[in-house]
């Protein structure tokens, strides 16, 4: 079971999750991120990384802490370790302070290597969460763009005339479009030489500069942290 303490975390990380959903549907059909959306996706993941340091703080606490010095103990610095090489892995562990009894606790040490980004491709997700959680509030999220159904549609020509219009716009008989007819019944252009048209639905957000969907990535990362603290919690006894 999941310290009650780690447990109303996640909790409330399952709260900010309903949050970020909702706030997501309302900027897809209003096609404007909002600076909600993006204090949103921040707080879920800052929530998650919380929840990882807070795990490793409840080991050390249960099973270090007991068998350090004092200086030891009031010079420990207790991360999960989220890490991209051996050595970094190392260090991490090198300021919980335990090298006198680091023997001990080969399990968990074995334990956290397993869960490192550099060990296997699965634990990609981990370095992401890591950084975007270390940006502060400045998650940007960019619309995910399709042509699937018809949500906004651009007509423009090579002579730089360019129509824009939504799904609420219908046209009837005789409607010309820079340059090109409309058909009435089906609402798109008469294909026309040197006119184009192009079709745009956001179906989703991505976090810029990652290339991954926003909400999918929260959510996975929101199951993928609950069975982190209840694996971790089972097996040492947190």
């Amino acid at each position: 079971m999941v310290d009650p303490k780690i447990a109303v975390s996640l909790k409330r990380a399952d709260e900010l999750l309903k949050e970020l959903r909702e706030e997501y549907d309302n900027c897809l059909s209003t096609r404007k991120v909002s600076d909600r959306a993006e204090q949103l996706t921040h707080e879920v993941l800052e929530r998650l990384r919380s929840v990882l340091d807070r795990l490793a703080r409840k080991y050390w606490d249960t099973h270090v802490a007991p068998t350090l010095s004092d200086d030891d103990k009031e010079r420990a610095l207790v991360y999960f370790p989220v890490t991209s090489a051996q050595n970094d892995f190392d260090s991490v562990l090198g300021r919980w302070r335990w090298k006198s009894v680091r023997a001990h606790h080969e399990l968990v040490y074995q334990w956290l290597l397993a869960k490192q980004p550099f060990q296997c491709a699965d634990n990609a997700w981990l370095s992401t969460l890591n950084e975007l959680a270390a940006h502060g509030k400045h998650i940007d999220l960019a619309p995910q763009k399709t042509v699937e159904e018809v949500r906004q549609a651009t007509v423009q020509n090579q002579h730089g005339a360019r129509v824009s219009y939504g799904p609420g716009v219908k046209f009837g008989p005789g409607v010309v479009l820079a340059g090109a007819q409309v058909d009435p019944k089906t609402q798109r252009i008469v294909p026309t030489a040197g006119v184009t048209e192009t079709i745009e639905v956001w179906v989703s957000f991505v976090i810029d500069k990652y290339g991954i969907n926003a909400l999918a990535f929260c959510s996975g990362s929101v199951d993928k942290t609950k069975a982190i603290a209840e694996e971790m919690s089972a097996r040492f006894g947190l």
